[in-house]
């Protein structure tokens, strides 16, 4: 009798880890899969700054060249949070779209020219690449060390 009470036990159990087996669990089932996925969006690409490039500003500015970066040479001129506002992908922030000033001369002889509405620019110790229409900065180089 004893041995029976146990294999009806055994068997309980093993049919309750069988049914506990068998469900997809909240949430983890496979979505419907369509015959036709929508279409990505086409992710719109930007021109940069190429590492020649990057290398030709830093080094133009480099400590012992002669060229200190304009933010160095005038300390103070915009307030840290309108700097911290510079970013890739966003806007110009509001009042520095008159300061931006353009690449010095020799600086400018030894790049390519940039890509039609793109314009390079410095602004305080960055150098920005910006889309002309809505000044969008769309790539941007630490001047400073």
């Amino acid at each position: 009798m004893l041995v029976a009470m146990w294999r009806l036990l055994w068997a309980g159990v093993f049919c309750a880890f069988l049914a506990f087996g068998q469900g997809k669990g909240a949430g983890k089932a496979n979505p419907r899969k369509h015959d036709n996925p929508p279409a990505k969006a086409a992710k719109q690409t930007y021109p940069a700054f190429r590492d020649a490039e990057i290398r030709i500003l830093l080094d133009f500015y480099r400590p012992g060249s002669g060229h200190p970066p304009p933010g160095i040479a005038r300390k103070g001129e915009f307030p840290p949070g309108i700097m911290k506002q510079l970013a890739r992908g966003k806007g110009l922030p509001p009042g520095l779209a008159a300061k931006l000033e353009p690449l010095p001369e020799p600086l400018a002889r030894q790049f390519p020219p940039p890509p039609p509405g793109y314009r390079r620019a410095l602004c305080g110790n960055f150098a920005l690449l910006l889309e002309d229409s809505s000044l969008l900065v769309v790539d941007i180089v630490n001047l400073a060390p």
